[in-house]
């Protein structure tokens, strides 16, 4: 019997499905009806995916952040891990922002947009983005407390059938869990075994959606390129893009640095682990959708604990948005560049505390990234008249750059997962 061939890692598999959508998309797009028929026949694939990744998503965090916090042995493990995790990502998030800052500062893009181009984005605004900016400015209002009040859920049942209500979900499992750890023992029980077998059951349904994933990336790789436009406009703000490509670049670097600084493993064990959520999280644009095969990757193929992963990453996906910041700093002082709003050195102090809160206080909210900009734009005083202009030049090209700050994201989160665990695993030995 000939011998079996090795099968092509995860990674490569999805990273062949990029080109061969990629290449598919473009050809359609060369067609009559081409891309037509990608968006009627070959969309929903990719479609289908993300669904399910999605679905699996909120039952996964319930699950296993539960099972991950009812396995630590005292609140203290709870406390010390949660401050930890907090702390690393409040580090990072600054990072990406005095990062941004620095970059747009030094490379002034805003200078190479023309006022042609500008005249072009008004004119011809989508319906699309005048929803999105409506979107952005109604969830950007709220008093100074209203994140805290949005965390707590009103209704548990409606939070868990609503992919927008994690913080919601999260709040419910902590606040679970940690009353789970101070009920007798007997009580405790059946509830474990319950919770690890549903466990079993959701990390096999993780194996058998992610078995799909080149075939699904094909899909959504082929729409992408099929249904892209507006090229000028995207050739006319390039050079905003180039600059917050460039300061992604720098971001994934720092994460590999980190994790070998702290922890000591290798950067290349580190880039290959967590390649296949980097490659799903390029094709989803979706933190969240990525989550299921980010855990995957930390447990099996870095070899995280399940009670880190299980804590750290739900968390990340929903409060840890690197990228997200840095954008903001480079879009906000962008626009302003290119509409003439002039900042003060004070005002880009502002733009630092604001965008590292904004990038938690709206994690919970539809069109986060929108939101954020909105309260960031608002704080240093920019006209509200120009802020649909504003948020329209940025959302020409968005689409693609969401793609990649979403694998910056769930970068950070590994990062932050590593880190954790190391240091856990450290504390757990000298005691």
């Amino acid at each position: 019997m000939p011998a079996k061939r090795p099968r092509l890692p995860l990674h490569f598999q999805i990273l062949i499905g990029i080109f061969v959508g990629a290449g598919i998309g473009f050809t359609a797009s060369t067609i009559a009806g081409g891309p037509a028929f990608v968006t009627n026949w070959v969309k929903p694939v990719g479609d289908i995916f993300i669904r399910l990744l999605k679905f699996i998503a909120v039952p996964l965090i319930f699950v296993s952040l539960t099972k991950g916090i009812s396995d630590l042995k005292d609140l203290t493990s709870l406390s010390r891990m949660g401050l930890r995790t907090i702390g690393w990502y409040m580090l990072t998030t600054v990072f990406a922002v005095l990062l941004g800052l620095l970059l747009v500062n030094f490379f002034e893009p805003g200078a190479f947009v023309s006022a042609d181009t500008l005249a072009t984005l008004e004119a011809g605004m989508p319906a699309s983005i005048s929803e999105k900016v409506e979107i952005g400015t109604r969830n950007a209002a709220g008093g100074p407390l209203d994140f805290f009040v949005r965390i707590v859920p009103s209704n548990i049942f409606e939070s868990l059938s609503q992919n927008g209500s994690l913080l919601q979900v999260i709040f419910f499992t902590i606040f679970f869990s940690i009353c789970l750890l101070l009920v007798p023992e007997e009580s405790q029980s059946p509830v474990k075994k319950l919770i690890d077998a549903l466990n079993v059951v959701l990390l096999k349904m993780v194996d058998v959606i992610i078995m799909v994933s080149p075939y699904a990336v094909v899909a959504l790789m082929a729409a992408l390129f099929a249904e892209t436009s507006d090229a000028g406009i995207i050739k006319a703000l390039i050079s905003y893009a180039g600059v917050l490509l460039f300061g992604m670049a720098i971001m994934l670097v720092i994460y590999s640095l980190l994790v070998r600084s702290f922890t000591g493993m290798p950067v290349m064990t580190f880039v290959r682990g967590i390649m296949p959520a980097q490659l799903v999280a390029l094709s989803t644009s979706s933190s969240m959708a990525t989550l299921p095969v980010t855990m995957d990757c930390l447990e099996e193929r870095l070899e995280v604990d399940n009670e880190v992963v299980s804590f750290v990453c739900p968390v990340g996906a929903t409060i840890n948005m690197d990228a997200t910041s840095l954008m903001q700093a480079i879009a906000t002082v962008f626009v302003c560049q290119v509409l003439g709003h002039e900042l003060a050195w004070n005002d880009q102090l502002v733009i630092v505390l604001t965008a590292t809160l904004a990038s938690i206080g709206a994690a919970g909210a539809p069109s986060a990234g929108i939101v954020m900009l909105v309260i960031v734009l608002e704080s240093v005083g920019f006209p509200s008249e120009k802020l649909p202009l504003a948020l329209a030049m940025i959302l020409a090209v968005d689409r693609p750059l969401d793609m990649c700050r979403t694998v910056v994201n769930v970068t950070g989160d590994a990062c932050v997962a590593v880190l954790v665990g190391a240091s856990t695993e450290v504390a757990s030995e000298s005691n």
